[in-house]
């Protein structure tokens, strides 16, 4: 399932160098499915797993969530991953590799690692689901931003949240946290699965798609926003977790974040809903091949 925007079109061309490798390994059969939206992503995932098939979605993080959820609803069927967006941070997380060579043979013969999956349920009472982070505050609009630079290449990653920051204040949030609620002012709120995003930042280092539990990372709003260009540039190697306004909490099943304004939730990268939501781990759900 090959997302014909991801990467600018890079989707395309890294899947055509993997076809070829896996036929040189023996794999000439081949099908290949252009997705047209998110949900047709889904619904072509769900058809894949179906028919028995190595379903393998190409793209970013976020089209890796949209085939997820299909292959999800096929009870024992696994995905596999050819890395073709612009941050590719579940795959980063994974230790898949990101060229054709290592990409075939961990779709051809790796082994299979069963990782969690977040429930999000939205206000319209519907439920997506996340398979790397879902976050809220000042990341979520400068992911906004970063969406509408495409064109930028991974350089959006820097230049957006310095634009983001210079209209952000921070907000008030209600956060419920395995039932025990709490109020705070924040910049941002991040309920992780992987805890990496932002194109290599390690975001909320303690969290592990297999972990069975929920890491939360609130960057308490009582200290000037404008720390946070030296926060992001810790954040690559985990060492800003150890700064005064940045707390970690733990949820074994669930976690409820509201707002005091509109903020855009983002999910694995893409926009999800305006809040609250409700966050809810499926641990070991869904089966990827990894090396």
């Amino acid at each position: 399932m090959v997302n014909p925007v991801s990467g600018g079109g890079a989707a395309k061309r890294q899947w055509s160098a993997v076809t070829e490798e896996l036929a040189r390994l023996g794999y000439a059969e081949v099908q290949v499915v252009e997705s047209e939206s998110s949900e047709h992503a889904t619904r072509a995932g769900a058809d894949s797993a179906r028919r028995g098939s190595v379903t393998v979605a190409v793209g970013g993080d976020g089209h890796v969530r949209d085939v997820a959820e299909g292959v999800l609803s096929v009870p024992g069927a696994s995905l596999g991953i050819a890395p073709a967006g612009r941050g590719n941070d579940l795959t980063r997380h994974l230790g898949i590799p990101h060229d054709p060579v290592g990409i075939a043979a961990v779709i051809a013969g790796g082994t299979t690692r069963h990782i969690d999956v977040l429930d999000v349920a939205r206000p319209d009472g519907g439920t997506s689901i996340a398979v790397g982070n879902v976050y809220a505050g000042l990341d979520s609009v400068a992911t906004e931003l970063i969406n509408g630079l495409r064109w930028m290449g991974p350089i959006a990653y820097r230049v957006a949240p310095v634009l983001a920051a210079l209209r952000w204040k921070p907000v008030d949030v209600t956060l419920t946290v395995d039932g025990e609620r709490r109020n705070v002012q924040a910049h941002m709120v991040v309920i992780a699965n992987s805890g990496d995003y932002g194109h290599g930042l390690r975001v909320v280092p303690s969290a592990s798609v297999d972990s069975g539990d929920l890491q939360i990372m609130l960057l308490h709003g009582n200290r000037s926003k404008y720390r946070l260009a030296s926060l992001m540039k810790q954040a690559k190697t985990g060492a800003h977790v150890s700064r005064s306004e940045v707390e970690i909490l733990t949820a074994t099943s669930s976690v409820e974040a509201a707002f005091g304004r509109a903020v855009p939730v983002h999910a694995d990268g893409d926009y999800l809903c305006d809040p609250p939501v409700t966050v809810k781990i499926r641990p070991g759900a869904l089966p990827i091949l990894v090396p």
